[in-house]
């Protein structure tokens, strides 16, 4: 068995760049994980320069581990990455994610020997640990590269070397990013996910009420109106197209109609490979 350690940052000169949407795939995938398993593993795509290792792209692998072994369904992962091969030539094997909260332990030094061959770099792969507790209403991250203690020509052991991490956030994965965090802990899913349709439509009825009220009130001199809100809502009005009730609900239902056809053939489809997966897959152990 190999052993892992951990140590603070020393010596390595590389900075992992990481794309907002790999956190949100890697923590969806840890909510719709198996009820026997205590965290989610896969393999992190990007592109890797000179000092610099860029992660935009994950995919989960399935595996299963115990206290002295870890078993990776090799199969599924050489499948995942044929595919977004296929799709993105341009991003490579980078490293290995998991949602570990807690610290290090042996699997994670095999799983990192193994992506070491998958990783051509001089530095060799990132692993990537997110703790998905989302405590204090945050979304921590690290990242880690690894390097192999000897004493002469007997291998030792495998340690763990921090590495700076910056999550590159634009204005508006900013805000899905911000929707994750203000989720409900003890759920577990984001508050997105939780809005219904009529919830949303409240909201809307509740918001146009206000600004209903504020107009009236301003026209009868109740209160003293704001120019600038009053040109804001004249321009919001004129973008909205003026359609007769009966137009409207009729493209209405249809768009309700094609989005849960939609959703039918997503759960179709994930249903089919998952199906796929049980019965033409195999996990093999990494040792």
């Amino acid at each position: 068995m190999v052993a892992s350690l951990l140590l603070p940052l020393t010596g390595a000169n590389i900075t992992v760049k990481v794309h907002p949407v790999v956190l949100l795939q890697i923590c969806d995938a840890y909510i719709r994980r198996n009820d026997k398993q205590d965290r989610v593993i896969g393999t992190l795509l990007g592109t890797a320069t000179e000092g610099v290792v860029t992660v935009s792209r994950c995919y989960v692998v399935p595996h299963t581990e115990s206290a002295d072994q870890v078993a990776v369904d090799i199969v599924h992962h050489k499948t995942m990455h044929e595919l977004h091969q296929r799709v993105a030539p341009s991003q490579i094997i980078v490293g290995w994610f998991s949602t570990t909260g807690g610290g290090l332990n042996s699997s994670d030094a095999l799983i990192q020997e193994h992506y070491s061959k998958e990783v051509t770099a001089s530095y060799g792969p990132v692993h990537l640990r997110l703790d998905t507790s989302l405590q204090q209403d945050k979304l921590p991250c690290s990242t880690f590269v690894s390097r192999g203690l000897a004493l002469g020509d007997k291998p030792l052991g495998m340690e763990f070397v921090e590495v700076p991490c910056d999550v590159a956030y634009g204005d508006v994965e900013r805000v899905g990013v911000s929707l994750l965090v203000s989720g409900d802990p003890e759920k577990g899913k984001p508050t997105a996910e939780q809005e219904t349709l009529a919830t949303s439509i409240t909201r809307l009825t509740a918001l146009l009420g206000k600004a209903q009220a504020y107009v009236e009130d301003v026209v009868a001199g109740r209160r003293e109106g704001d120019a600038s809100v009053g040109r804001y809502l004249a321009d919001t009005l004129a973008v909205v197209p003026h359609l007769e009730p009966a137009a409207f609900e009729r493209m209405f239902n249809e768009g309700v109609q094609d989005d849960l056809l939609l959703s039918y053939f997503a759960h179709l489809v994930r249903s089919q490979v998952s199906l796929a997966e049980r019965l033409g897959t195999a996990a093999l152990p990494l040792i």
